[in-house]
C-alpha cells in the first residue's frame, strides 16, 4: 500500500496484478468485465469508511459533503481509493492541505481497518479465477 499513484489517494499495489491482466484480455469479454467489477469491490469498504471518516475527523467537512464522497478504480497493477471531486482551480478557494488531511485522517485509517478484508478479497476474486480456468 502507499500513497499517490495514477490519481494520487490510497493505492494498494498486487503482484502479478499485471500479468493476471494479461492473461484476463484473452479471455472472454464478460469475465474479464467480472473480474475488474469484483477487484473494484474490494475496494468499496475502504471507500465507504473514508467517507464517513473524512466527514467526521475534518473540520468544515460536514458543510460540503460532496468533498468526502470517494471512488474505486483498477488500473494495470492497482486498485485505488481517491475523492471524487479533483479541487479548484481558483486560488482564493483553494484547501491547498486538504489532500494531506484526507490521506492521514480519512484514507489511510479506513485501508488499515480493513486490511484484512481487503487482502481476503482479492484472495476471493484469485480463487474464483482458479475455478473458472479449472473447469475450462
Amino acid at each position: 500500500m502507499r500513497r499517490g499513484g495514477p490519481f494520487g489517494g490510497t493505492v494498494v499495489e498486487v503482484e502479478g496484478l499485471r500479468d493476471l491482466n494479461r492473461s484476463l484480455a484473452r479471455m472472454e469479454r464478460d469475465v474479464r468485465l467480472g473480474v475488474r467489477r469484483e477487484l473494484r469491490s474490494v475496494g468499496e469498504p475502504v471507500a465507504s469508511e473514508a467517507e464517513s471518516l473524512a466527514l467526521g475527523r475534518i473540520s468544515g467537512m460536514p458543510k460540503s459533503p460532496g468533498w468526502a464522497a470517494m471512488r474505486v478504480g483498477v488500473t494495470a497493477n492497482s486498485v485505488y481509493v481517491v475523492p471524487v471531486r479533483r479541487g479548484t482551480k481558483t486560488k482564493s478557494r483553494k484547501r491547498s492541505n486538504l489532500a494531506d488531511l484526507m490521506m492521514d485522517r480519512a484514507m489511510q485509517p479506513a485501508f488499515e481497518h480493513h486490511r484484512a478484508e481487503v487482502v481476503a478479497g482479492f484472495d476471493r476474486v484469485l480463487d474464483g479465477l482458479e475455478r473458472r480456468w479449472a473447469v475450462g
